[in-house]
């Protein structure tokens, strides 16, 4: 592989430490987790729901999880994240869902 391509190649220890810019370019956006240790299919449907609120997200997965099919473990998980500044946005929103009500019940 050469050293341009291993450095284009996403790797999940400089994951938290993006260097992904705003849509202007100039800031960089530091992405934290807001739901953990989920599903995929849970996760994506938090990251639908965060998106409908104008929230940006991502769904993280380990590679080899997605690989093999897992949907449960350590490999299975599946984190969503948002850019740091909208973190307490994004918490309250998951807070304030009504799936969050019925768990508290």
């Amino acid at each position: 592989m050469s050293a341009s391509a291993a450095g284009a190649l996403p790797l999940p220890h400089s994951f938290g430490r993006s260097s992904e810019t705003t849509p202007g370019g100039q800031e960089e956006v530091r992405w934290v987790v807001v739901a953990e240790s989920l599903a995929p299919l849970e996760a994506e449907i938090i990251k639908s729901k965060l998106e409908s609120y104008h929230i940006p997200a991502i769904v993280y997965q380990e590679s080899i999880g997605s690989v093999m099919g897992l949907t449960v473990g350590p490999l299975g998980a599946a984190n969503v994240l948002v850019p740091e500044p909208l973190a307490e946005s994004a918490l309250s929103v998951l807070l304030d869902s009504p799936a969050a009500e019925d768990d508290s019940s």
